[in-house]
């Protein structure tokens, strides 16, 4: 949530989708893209989309089918909508 300068309203914002990388480095790997719509979450992992089923624990979202070790289930690249209020 931001604070609109000019009128001091917040501004919100909902996460539609984001990009993980799978690998060890930015040289090696491979992405996946993670994408909500219609209030459903879908995994597209190269030509496969995949419906997922997600949920949330305070600030974080968990996902099923995501087959990721400790160390690569940090997300790369997010995209958020603003919320209209």
């Amino acid at each position: 949530m931001l604070k609109n300068s000019e009128n001091k309203e917040d501004i919100k914002y909902s996460l539609f989708g984001f990009i993980i990388h799978k690998g060890n480095n930015l040289h090696k790997g491979h992405y996946i893209s993670i994408v909500k719509r219609d209030k459903k979450w879908y995994l597209c992992n190269d030509s496969e989309i995949t419906e997922m089923k997600a949920s949330l624990s305070n600030e974080y979202i968990f996902f099923d089918k995501i087959d990721m070790d400790e160390t690569n289930r940090n997300g790369y690249l997010f995209f958020y909508r603003k919320i209209n209020s």
